[in-house]
């Protein structure tokens, strides 16, 4: 298993993709930091009442989950198309060895995506805005949920990646899985306004706490962040069991 870990970890950090998403990942936290100092400067009361913890909330905007679906594509799917796979598996290393070598790299590429959002806003939003008023707990609990939806992404991305093999098919089944659910939440967050009804609401908040897709709006918008924590470990869970039976199967031609 080092041996794997240290094979694809190699690979992790020669390759382009991961240094280009972090890059693009960074410059949109500054990006999103820069519009709440023009908040700050001309907002006025609202302002005023800018805080780093409402800056660590609008740091959920869901760009981890994106940059997860192209790094796990490109990551795991150049080693089915290079045959690496197939070389690992065919010097006797398992299979179920190979997935998790897969999917620890791959987790703390998306991790590093995560944490480099959260230094925008621990370092420069902090220095900037303060945390008066913010609770500990609360901004502990939002980071906790913060790796857990980007270890989520990263399992679920790389289950996807390691069974359709193909970094084209990867791709969009990844993005449009994103964009779904995304664009499904919207059409709920309309209809539950028209609704009205606490049953319906109650509904919409589980399907957002159960997608890691659907996470970063909740906690955006005020959600708990233990909750969201706990079901990015179900979706470990359901990875860790469900994807190493299905991968013993899949023919690697």
């Amino acid at each position: 298993m080092s041996g794997l870990l240290k094979a694809d970890f190699y690979r992790l950090f020669r390759s382009k993709f991961f240094y280009i998403l972090g890059g693009v990942v960074l410059l949109l936290s500054l990006a999103v930091f820069a519009l709440f100092v023009l908040i700050v400067e001309f907002g006025g009361e609202i302002g005023g009442a800018m805080t780093a913890g409402a800056l660590q909330r609008l740091s959920f905007d869901g760009t981890v989950g994106y940059c997860a679906a192209i790094a796990a594509a490109v990551f795991v799917c150049s080693d089915f198309s290079g045959g690496g796979i197939r070389d690992k598996v065919a010097r006797g290393c398992g299979r179920g060895k190979v997935f998790f070598s897969l999917w620890i790299a791959l987790s703390f590429a998306v991790l590093v995506y995560y944490l480099l959002t959260q230094f925008v806003v621990f370092a420069l939003g902090g220095a900037a805005f303060g945390w008066e008023g913010v609770r500990a707990a609360e901004t502990i609990s939002l980071f906790v949920a913060g790796v857990g939806i980007s270890l989520a992404n990263a399992a679920i991305f790389c289950a996807l990646s390691v069974l359709l093999k193909k970094i084209s098919s990867a791709l969009l089944v990844g993005i449009l899985l994103l964009f779904g659910i995304t664009m499904l939440q919207g059409v709920l967050a309309v209809a539950e306004i028209y609704i009205g009804k606490e049953a319906f609401s109650v509904f919409c908040d589980v399907f957002a706490y159960l997608t890691p897709a659907g996470q970063p709006a909740l906690l955006a918008s005020g959600g708990n962040g233990w909750i969201a924590a706990a079901a990015s470990c179900g979706w470990l869970l359901l990875v860790g069991l469900g994807v190493p039976p299905l991968f013993a199967r899949q023919d690697l031609k």
